[in-house]
């Protein structure tokens, strides 16, 4: 199982913390790369905006080298709603119970004892 990974608020937040540095000095992509051991490719691209997730580790380095909270620059993504962005594709769980056992009856399947009826609304 993959780790989630963290999303990055804003790359001009990232920016704008890499100038006002805790060591006194501005930071340079070269400098955050070098002190939180990760390549200057991957500051590049989260400044960029050309990637804008990195793993749970990273996000405590860069956050680390910058002296602020996580959550001040990273938030983690909510899980998406059932069926979506699955192996599967598009299919939802009422279709994979169906394929699951595709020669029980529609009515085996609802738990129905006869004939099922139109839909009535009540008064």
């Amino acid at each position: 199982m993959t780790t989630a990974r963290l999303h990055l608020t804003d790359s001009e937040l990232l920016r704008l913390l890499m100038r006002w540095a805790p060591i006194g000095k501005p930071l340079t992509i070269r400098k955050l790369a070098e002190r939180a051991g990760i390549s200057k490719s991957k500051i590049h691209a989260l400044l960029s905006g050309e990637r804008v997730t990195v793993t749970p580790e990273i996000a405590r380095r860069i956050c680390g080298e910058l002296s602020v909270h996580e959550g001040a620059l990273f938030f983690k993504p909510l899980p998406s709603p059932a069926g979506e962005g699955n192996d599967e594709g598009e299919r939802h769980e009422h279709e994979r119970a169906v394929d699951a056992d595709a020669a029980r009856s529609s009515q085996e399947l609802g738990g129905h004892d006869g004939p099922i009826g139109p839909y009535r609304r009540r008064p």
